[in-house]
């Protein structure tokens, strides 16, 4: 059985949703149906002339050469090709056919399980009714 709370609030988001739909709906409708108003059309504002500014004065760029002068780095160490071989340890040899591990024999289950014994349940009678 539902509670009371779920009771008072299924109305409530019910009528919640159908407010929503039905509000949207009326607004399009009102929307769609409204004479429709054209936007006025403003005259083109006519500005003043600009006044003529002097050009302003900057000092002559230097010249920039083309050819930049090669900078010098020390020469670079010479790597030698031939590096010495490092020493790793000798590891034993893994044999190929490794043994088979012994297990103990698995016991013998027999086929046919003996039946547990229950107790037996006494059948129980339908009480008679005391109504007529």
């Amino acid at each position: 059985m539902a509670s009371k709370s779920l009771m008072i609030i299924c109305p409530l988001l019910l009528a919640l949703v159908f407010s929503g739909n039905f509000a949207c709906n009326a607004a399009r409708v009102m929307f769609e149906d409204s004479p429709k108003e054209e936007h006025p059309t403003f005259p083109k504002l006519e500005l003043p002339p600009l006044p003529e500014f002097p050009k302003p004065e900057f000092p002559p760029l230097p010249e920039i050469p083309h050819e930049f002068p090669k900078l010098e780095f020390p020469p670079l160490p010479e790597i030698p090709h031939d590096f010495p071989k490092p020493e790793f340890p000798h590891f034993p040899e893994i044999p190929h056919e490794l043994p088979k591990p012994e297990f103990p024999p698995l016991p013998e289950i027999p086929h046919e399980l003996p039946k547990p014994e229950f107790p037996e349940i006494p059948h129980l009678q339908p009480e008679e009714s005391h109504h007529p």
